[in-house]
């Protein structure tokens, strides 16, 4: 056998692998790139995280969200200089050119990570803005906000705890913004990641609700599992909370609603801790307010799906206080189900437009299973992401809450006395009645409100 006829058997079995080999190479270039769109890494670093551009945009209130409007956000180089551009939105024709500008207040979060924000005043209430954050060559793209209304018509969203599935999660909220473009803030119940000392999980958190975030202002509270220095830094909220605790407990108004944002990890019994301090601030907040609606939101349950210690806490030591200072909706998580509560006052069901009713959210992918049906409950829902629309129209509260797809799996209403002797506010009431029920059965809810 000569050299030719050796190695040219050789060569054609070669050839004879060459379509599989190539065919795994591309197979492999293709799932390399599904992996690639779906690592939460890979997002953070298209949202702008470690490229020097502006990101995670946010929009908060830390004074009068008639005339003010807070932004925050975030870079990883940059020479000191970053500032707010911003202009009416009518007088906006694509060009920055005669903006106003508010230069940003730096801070060095760690090793090069920097954080920003500035704060315009001066605006003119319930008037859409344009803006932009940055420096000459690294400016964010433009976008928009619309400053409080004295009106007592508008709209808010809640959500309970995300802590995972942030991809499905801002998937979800920015489905939420486009079915429903005329809500006015955010507020969440804690727990908005899952470890609260991981830089990597909160970059997915902003990455994933990037695109809203930046557009509507961001109230949140603080949970079990992001109660870190991260919130605190990442957050700027109203400095008007209790001494030592101004990062975590604040309340400010919108419309006729006064809103307090409470630390429920902090919310323990008398003579122990700061107990004293946060419910006399606490007292001392809802009964300076004059607004006709008092929401709370914090994160543990007072009346849980499943009993805890915390639980009783919160019953004992600061049920009470809300119930003594007119509280008329709580906001709260945790236990990763949907629930909603019947009116309750001394620990007991009260008739429809008395007592505080108890909403607990949950927006993420974790979910536990549902409880035993304690006769307080109205309805719970497990297994299943959800969020709250609350609609307030003048002495109207109507909450209605639906699944990650948008279906409507529960709603109900509150009526203030202002309005609630005239037949139209009887007859909207009867309707909020049943319609919690009509939501029921088209769900399948079993009687007694468990799924």
């Amino acid at each position: 056998m000569n050299v030719k006829e050796f190695f040219f058997p050789a060569k054609t079995r070669w050839l004879t692998w060459l379509p599989a080999v190539i065919t795994f190479f591309f197979l492999t270039l293709f799932l390399l790139g599904l992996w690639m769109a779906a690592d939460p890494a890979v997002a953070v670093e298209e949202a702008g995280f470690n490229t020097g551009r502006p990101h995670h945009i946010v929009l908060s209130w830390t004074e009068d969200p008639l005339t003010t409007q807070t932004i925050s956000w975030g870079r990883s180089a940059g020479n000191g200089r970053d500032r707010v551009q911003y202009l009416p939105a009518a007088d906006f024709a694509g060009s920055f050119a005669g903006a106003l500008e508010v230069m940003g207040d730096r801070t060095e979060l760690h090793d090069g990570y920097y954080r920003f924000e500035g704060i315009v005043e001066g605006l003119n209430p319930d008037t859409s803005y344009v803006y932009r954050v940055g420096s000459e060559g690294a400016w964010s793209e433009p976008a928009d906000f619309t400053t409080a209304t004295r009106e007592s018509e508008f709209s808010f969203l809640y959500m309970g705890d995300i802590q995972e599935g942030y991809g499905q999660w801002g998937e979800m909220l920015e489905s939420v913004m486009a079915d429903n473009p005329d809500l006015r803030f955010i507020l969440l119940g804690g727990d908005l990641v899952d470890q609260g000392n991981s830089m990597e999980e909160w970059q997915q958190f902003f990455a994933a609700g990037q695109q809203v975030f930046r557009k509507l202002p961001l109230m949140p509270a603080v949970g079990n599992h992001d109660d870190t220095e991260f919130f605190r830094q990442f957050f700027l909220l109203p400095r008007n909370g209790p001494e030592g605790y101004q990062d975590t407990i604040y309340s400010f108004d919108y419309g006729n609603c006064h809103l307090t944002v409470l630390n429920s990890n902090c919310m323990g019994i008398p003579g122990i801790g700061d107990y004293d301090k946060i419910a006399g601030w606490l007292q001392e907040d809802l009964q300076r307010s004059q607004q006709l609606w008092k929401v709370l939101v914090f994160h543990h349950p007072p009346y849980p799906v499943v009993q805890d210690w915390r639980a009783e806490v919160l019953q004992k030591h600061w049920v009470p206080i809300f119930e003594e200072n007119g509280v008329d909706i709580v906001f709260v998580g945790h236990q990763h189900v949907y629930m909603r509560t019947r009116p309750l006052g001394g620990g007991q069901v009260q008739p429809e437009g008395e007592g505080i009713v108890y909403v607990m959210g949950n927006a993420g992918t974790k979910h536990y299973g549902p409880g035993p049906g304690y006769e307080y409950m109205a309805t719970q829902l497990a297994r299943v992401e959800n969020y709250q629309i609350i609609d307030i129209n003048g002495g109207i509260l109507t909450m209605t809450a639906k699944d990650g797809q948008g279906n409507v799996i529960d709603s109900f209403g509150l009526v203030k006395e202002t309005v609630g002797d005239s037949p139209s506010a009887r007859w909207l009431m009867g309707l909020m009645r049943f319609l919690p029920n009509l939501f029921r059965g088209t769900i399948q809810l079993s009687p007694n409100g468990i799924n």
